[in-house]
C-alpha cells in the first residue's frame, strides 16, 4: 500500500548554524551540508540543503532541529510512494521472505502499512541499505523506530547487512537484534540448549508457527 506524501521540508538558511542533525535523522538522506555562499545571510559557514524530490514528510528533522530551521509546507500536488512487487521475480520475493523470516503479508511498517512482501520486493529490485528501502517504498518515514529491525533482517537475508551507513553518522541505524528464526536447523527444529533456555517460552512452539506463515 502506497504512502501519500503531502506535506515537504523547507531549510529557513537565515536561521540554520549547519549543524548536521537533520541529516543524522532523516530516513530518505534527502538533507545534506554545503558550504553558505557569501551572499546567504546566516548564522555559519555551513547551511543545511533539500532534495526535494526525496523527502518523505518523515519530520524527524523538524523535531530534532535546535534553532527551528525547518518547517513543513503542504504539497500542491501529493504524490504516492510505493514498490509494487509485481514489478519483480514473485518466487525470489518469497524466499527472501521466508530467508528473513516474515510471512509476505506481514505489517512491517505501521506506519505506511508497508508489507514484508514490499521490502522484500524493494531488495530484490535493488535496494542495499534502509535509505534506498524508504526511498522505494515510503517505510521508515513515520516513527522511523519499528521497522528498522525487520528492514535490516531482510537486507542481511540477502547479503547486504555489512552495506556501510549513510550518512556514516547517522542516528537511524541500529544493530540487529538476535531472533529465534537464526537458531532454527533446516527442519525448522531448534537446538536443545534453546529450546531449554527458553522453555517457558515454548519457543519450538513458536518457531514451528513461524515456518508455517513464512510459506504461505
Amino acid at each position: 500500500m502506497p504512502k501519500r506524501v503531502r506535506m515537504v521540508a523547507e531549510v529557513i538558511g537565515e536561521r540554520c548554524t549547519g549543524c548536521k542533525l537533520c541529516v543524522q535523522v532523516c530516513p530518505t538522506v534527502a538533507l545534506s551540508i554545503r558550504e553558505r555562499r557569501p551572499d546567504e545571510p546566516g548564522p555559519g559557514r555551513r547551511v543545511a540543503e533539500l532534495e526535494e524530490v526525496s523527502c518523505y514528510n518523515a519530520q524527524a528533522c523538524l523535531e530534532i532541529c535546535p534553532e527551528d530551521a525547518i518547517v513543513m509546507h503542504e504539497l500542491p500536488a501529493p504524490f504516492d510512494v510505493g514498490f509494487d512487487p509485481a514489478s519483480v521475480d514473485s518466487a525470489a520475493v518469497r524466499e527472501l521472505c521466508k530467508r528473513a523470516g516474515y510471512p509476505p503479508q506481514r505489517k512491517i511498517c505501521l506506519c505506511t502499512d508497508t508489507t514484508a512482501e514490499e521490502i522484500a520486493a524493494a531488495v530484490v529490485g535493488g535496494a542495499r541499505s534502509p535509505e534506498q528501502i524508504s526511498l522505494e517504498t515510503g517505510a521508515r518515514t513515520g516513527c522511523l523506530e519499528l521497522c528498522l529491525q525487520p528492514v535490516l533482517d531482510f537486507l542481511a537475508a540477502a547479503g547486504h547487512g555489512d552495506e556501510p551507513k549513510q550518512p556514516p553518522n547517522g542516528f537511524q541505524w541500529y544493530g540487529r537484534s538476535a531472533t529465534l528464526f537464526e537458531q532454527a536447523r533446516p527442519d525448522g527444529s531448534l537446538p536443545e540448549d534453546v529450546v531449554e533456555a527458553f522453555e517457558k517460552f515454548e519457543p519450538q512452539r513458536e518457531m514451528t508457527d513461524l515456518v508455517r506463515l513464512t510459506k504461505r
